[in-house]
């Protein structure tokens, strides 16, 4: 179940009609059953249903304020404490102190463009902030030294006012009231898994599939599992050409067992497993056998969901997707939030408010802390 937090204690209910407060419990439901969108008519369910999604309040003695967009009484829940409203992010190499919703508001304009639907930026805000607050709790870890950092290979993407100006040019002031509003509506949202912050793993587009998290982390998470995704027609496909020289070196460097020469022979490159989403588990290469994932990042290709074709001297990948494809796809939820998509399964989800301050934050160890994947941040 997905509750909401006012800070301290406040009203709450599920919004009159099936307008944005349905659609965001859609799409940050997505987060925590697997991969963010679904097309209905696809539709896998996935293995295990999260028995107790809870939004939690991020630090303790905030001003108490009413949830605007909500109106009923809510159960009683949790809630976390942590022991200040402000985070420190290392921004460019240097710590920088600000409270959280600033970072949030930082986060979704650094992962996302401005011109994504506004459900899909809330959907965006509430992982960035489920990332932070484990962090926030000592969850996890960020090896800056900071709580968090702006690199997206280890924390999250983050930009700066001035680095929003800059990107965003004469469309500014409307762009960050955009994002402003995304931060704004979600304010104090988290997802928790049977009473766990969860890790809000997220990635630019899946493919045809989402991946299951032990395929990239080697730790199975039951709300990280592989679903068919909803991305359409803007589902990201790229193809990456190398020269025979090209591939022989760089694998080479990074595997000397491998012990490639030009030609590359037939067996060079060949592909010995899939996952069921599609990617690419094991990869000859050489004298050796790798994971693809340790080939995507050697040759920089944009996912693992990939094909490979030889010829004329050229080696050439063809990928689905662009990320590790764990978790909420920004390209999917973007597609849904757009479509107005909202399955009948969602509803078993609802936003809603705690009634009383006090609990403790119940949460276990964070993926990366327990599997602690060496190149792969929230987001790549």
């Amino acid at each position: 179940m997905y509750k909401r937090i006012s800070y301290h204690s406040g009203r709450v209910a599920r919004r009159n009609g099936s307008g944005a407060a349905a659609l965001l419990a859609a799409l940050i439901a997505g987060i925590a059953l697997g991969a963010l969108l679904f097309c209905p008519a696809r539709e896998k369910a996935p293995s295990a249903v999260p028995k107790a999604l809870s939004f939690v309040p991020p630090y303790k003695g905030a001003e108490e304020t009413e949830a605007p967009l909500y109106e009923e009484a809510a159960p009683e829940m949790l809630t976390v404490e942590l022991a200040s409203p402000l985070i420190t992010v290392s921004v460019d190499g240097e710590p920088v102190e600000m409270e959280l919703e600033d970072y949030v508001l930082g986060v979704v304009a650094g992962e996302m463009p401005a011109s994504s639907a506004p459900a899909a930026l809330e959907a965006q805000a509430v992982a960035a902030r489920t990332f932070a607050a484990l962090h926030m709790a000592g969850r996890a870890r960020c090896k800056s030294g900071c709580t968090v950092c702006g690199d997206p290979s280890c924390c999250q993407a983050y930009l700066s006012l001035e680095q929003m100006r800059q990107r965003w040019g004469d469309s500014f002031e409307s762009n960050y009231a955009k994002l402003r509003a995304a931060a704004e509506n979600t304010r104090g949202l988290v997802c928790v898994y049977d009473g766990q912050l969860i890790n809000a793993f997220y990635h630019a587009s899946s493919g045809p599939a989402t991946e299951s998290s032990e395929e990239v982390f080697a730790c199975a998470l039951p709300y990280l599992v592989s679903v068919e995704s909803c991305e359409g027609e803007h589902e990201v496909v790229t193809r990456q050409e190398f020269s025979e020289r090209e591939v022989v070196e760089l694998i080479n460097a990074a595997y000397p067992e491998a012990n490639m020469s030009l030609p590359m022979g037939e067996g060079d490159l060949d592909i010995w497993g899939r996952s069921a989403s599609g990617r690419v588990q094991l990869i000859r290469i050489g004298e050796t056998v790798i994971p693809g994932s340790d080939l995507r990042r050697v040759l920089g290709l944009k996912s693992t969901a990939f094909e490979v074709e030889r010829e004329g001297g050229v080696v050439a990948f063809t990928c689905l997707g662009y990320g590790h494809g764990v978790g909420m796809s920004q390209t999917g939820a973007n597609e849904m939030a757009k479509r107005a998509l909202l399955p009948g399964r969602y509803s078993r989800t609802t936003i809603q408010a705690p009634s009383s301050h006090g609990s403790r934050l119940r949460t276990g160890e964070f993926c990366r802390g327990l599997c602690e994947p060496t190149d792969e941040g929230s987001s790549l």
